[in-house]
């Protein structure tokens, strides 16, 4: 009998060791299955060959003001409106007649009920900064094919011209930009309706 317990003890013991041995490998297992499948499936791809990476920010450079101009609006009203520019540090010169323009195309037009509601003004104002960093995009740093592409891109290949793309397509295009634009910021120094 005692070579009965000497056997069942040592089968006990065999036993033993193998449910250590599963006790200890199995998280180890675990682990290795969850880390492959974490850098095969869940882990981040590098973007290198998508899209580009996010624009690193501009250093503001000294703000411009521009001369006021008179805006023609809807059912004969009229806009007095003036902005200054804050181009980037980088900018050497910034000529402000680009502004303007696209300040005639945001406000021409536009009624003066839109424009006296704070939600109105807010998206005009959006508007307008998108199309003017749009129009101050860096010469030498993008093509014209390239801003052709990234017009028709926004635009579900219908827009050419950055002057053509709506309101929202404006303000997306100029969100994706993958170059610095030379304008900073706009702020209106003067903003009255008749």
């Amino acid at each position: 009998m005692a070579k009965e317990d000497e056997k069942e003890a040592e089968g006990d013991a065999k036993g033993g060791g193998r449910k250590r041995l599963i006790i200890i490998a199995l998280p180890v297992v675990v682990l290795v299955v969850a880390a492959a499948a974490w850098f095969l499936v869940l882990k981040p791809k590098d973007d290198s060959a998508g899209a580009a990476a996010a624009l690193p920010a501009p250093k503001p450079g000294t703000v411009v003001p521009l001369e006021s101009i008179t805006v023609n609006l809807a059912a004969s009203h009229f806009l007095k409106v003036g902005i200054a520019l804050q181009p980037t540090a980088d900018a050497t010169e910034v000529d402000g007649s680009k502004a303007l323009d696209q300040l005639i195309t945001v406000f021409s037009n536009d009624t003066i009920d839109s424009l006296s509601e704070p939600e109105g003004k807010d998206a005009a104002k959006k508007e307008l900064v998108a199309r003017i960093k749009l129009a101050y995009l860096p010469e030498e740093e993008i093509t014209e094919e390239e801003i052709v592409k990234a017009n028709e891109d926004v635009s579900g290949g219908k827009v050419k011209e950055t002057n053509d793309l709506s309101a929202a397509e404006a303000e997306k295009r100029a969100a994706e930009l993958k170059v610095q634009p030379l304008v900073y910021d706009v702020y209106f120094t003067e903003f009255v309706m008749q």
